[in-house]
């Protein structure tokens, strides 16, 4: 598949580090050496200002409009993972995955993946921290906890934070 557009989705409490992972692989401009880049945004429901875990906020946001035509959307860790995210962001997900779209979960980023239902009957990883709450929450998800980064389809999840690097890499 062909990535032209990328979104990373937010929702409250997001992990400074994965956002970081996205905006770095994806977000940043490298014309100036001759490589070409992405159409590159973050988004949030109503592109209103989210709060990160760390305490400072974002604002500046695309609506989620943005991602509605996304070829790639990234989800990072949001808080809390024990409650489903605002039903416009699972909303955005289901569509594009419908659509065809790759949908990528890093690290607990994951369970935004399961809320949206995703991950039923598919090859994922979540971090090991993680597992045994993950397995219970979504048990016809098939979890390789041996895994970095799981492909299954065009649904991609990463281990942790930083296998969150290993699965960009494979993206691009």
């Amino acid at each position: 598949m062909d990535v032209n557009r990328v979104a990373v989705v937010l929702a409250d409490r997001v992990s400074p580090f994965e956002l970081g992972v996205a905006c770095e692989v994806f977000g940043t401009d490298r014309s100036a050496d001759g490589i070409e880049g992405w159409d590159f945004g973050v988004c949030s429901p109503g592109g209103g200002a989210v709060a990160s875990w760390s305490g400072f906020g974002l604002s500046g946001l695309q609506d989620l409009d943005y991602a509605a035509t996304a070829d790639l959307l990234i989800v990072p860790t949001c808080a809390p993972r024990t409650a489903p995210p605002p039903e416009p962001v699972l909303d955005v997900l289901r569509d594009a995955a419908a659509r065809g779209a790759w949908v990528a979960g890093f690290c607990a980023g994951v369970f935004t993946l399961g809320y949206a239902g995703l991950l039923d009957g598919r090859r994922c990883t979540v971090h090991w921290v993680y597992e045994a709450e993950f397995r219970a929450r979504f048990p016809t998800a098939d979890v390789d906890p041996q895994a970095l980064y799981a492909d299954d389809g065009g649904v991609l999840t990463s281990a942790g934070t930083v296998a969150a690097v290993d699965l960009c890499l494979h993206l691009v």
